[in-house]
Protein backbone atom coordinates (compact mmCIF):
# COMPACT_ATOMS: atom_id res chain seq x y z
CA UNK A 1 0.00 0.00 0.00
CA UNK A 2 1.64 3.23 -1.13
CA UNK A 3 0.83 6.74 0.01
CA UNK A 4 0.50 9.06 -3.00
CA UNK A 5 0.13 12.24 -0.96
CA UNK A 6 -0.84 13.50 2.47
CA UNK A 7 -1.65 16.83 4.08
CA UNK A 8 -2.04 18.02 7.64
CA UNK A 9 -5.41 19.27 8.84
CA UNK A 10 -6.68 20.84 12.08
CA UNK A 11 -6.51 19.06 15.44
CA UNK A 12 -3.84 16.55 14.41
CA UNK A 13 -5.79 15.04 11.52
CA UNK A 14 -3.92 13.93 8.42
CA UNK A 15 -5.60 13.43 5.04
CA UNK A 16 -4.13 10.73 2.79
CA UNK A 17 -4.50 9.63 -0.82
CA UNK A 18 -3.47 6.02 -1.40
CA UNK A 19 -2.47 4.11 -4.51
CA UNK A 20 -5.51 2.22 -5.76
CA UNK A 21 -7.90 4.93 -4.52
CA UNK A 22 -6.50 8.11 -6.12
CA UNK A 23 -9.83 9.98 -6.03
CA UNK A 24 -10.73 9.20 -2.41
CA UNK A 25 -9.35 11.00 0.64
CA UNK A 26 -8.76 9.10 3.85
CA UNK A 27 -8.71 11.13 7.07
CA UNK A 28 -6.77 9.69 10.00
CA UNK A 29 -6.61 10.91 13.57
CA UNK A 30 -4.07 10.20 16.31
CA UNK A 31 -5.25 7.79 19.00
CA UNK A 32 -2.91 6.57 21.77
CA UNK A 33 0.22 7.38 19.76
CA UNK A 34 -0.81 5.96 16.39
CA UNK A 35 -3.03 6.97 13.47
CA UNK A 36 -6.48 5.47 12.93
CA UNK A 37 -8.93 5.93 10.02
CA UNK A 38 -11.66 8.34 11.08
CA UNK A 39 -13.54 8.61 7.78
CA UNK A 40 -13.16 8.39 4.00
CA UNK A 41 -14.40 10.82 1.37
CA UNK A 42 -14.95 7.97 -1.06
CA UNK A 43 -15.24 8.65 -4.79
CA UNK A 44 -17.35 6.43 -7.03
CA UNK A 45 -14.40 6.48 -9.46
CA UNK A 46 -12.48 4.25 -7.02
CA UNK A 47 -13.14 0.65 -5.94
CA UNK A 48 -15.01 0.03 -2.70
CA UNK A 49 -12.80 0.17 0.41
CA UNK A 50 -12.98 -2.97 2.57
CA UNK A 51 -12.02 -3.31 6.23
CA UNK A 52 -8.88 -5.16 5.12
CA UNK A 53 -7.98 -2.19 2.90
CA UNK A 54 -8.48 0.18 5.85
CA UNK A 55 -6.09 -1.87 7.97
CA UNK A 56 -3.47 -1.79 5.21
CA UNK A 57 -3.90 2.00 4.94
CA UNK A 58 -3.48 2.38 8.71
CA UNK A 59 -0.40 0.15 8.68
CA UNK A 60 1.19 2.12 5.80
CA UNK A 61 0.52 5.48 7.47
CA UNK A 62 1.84 4.33 10.84
CA UNK A 63 4.98 2.87 9.28
CA UNK A 64 5.54 6.11 7.36
CA UNK A 65 5.24 8.30 10.46
CA UNK A 66 7.18 5.95 12.75
CA UNK A 67 4.21 5.11 14.98
CA UNK A 68 4.08 1.41 14.05
CA UNK A 69 5.25 0.27 17.54
CA UNK A 70 2.19 1.96 19.09
CA UNK A 71 -0.06 0.57 16.35
CA UNK A 72 1.17 -2.97 17.11
CA UNK A 73 0.11 -2.59 20.76
CA UNK A 74 -3.57 -2.05 19.92
CA UNK A 75 -5.99 -4.84 20.84
CA UNK A 76 -6.98 -5.93 17.32
CA UNK A 77 -3.50 -5.86 15.72
CA UNK A 78 -2.72 -8.33 12.96
CA UNK A 79 0.14 -7.75 10.55
CA UNK A 80 -1.38 -6.95 7.13
CA UNK A 81 -0.28 -9.68 4.74
CA UNK A 82 0.88 -7.43 1.89
CA UNK A 83 1.41 -4.22 3.86
CA UNK A 84 5.15 -4.74 4.37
Amino acid sequence: MNILQYSYKKRGKIEFVFEGWPHSKVTMVPIKGYYFVRFIKWSSLDPIVTRNDLEKMEWAANQYFGTAPFYRKRKAFETPSSGK
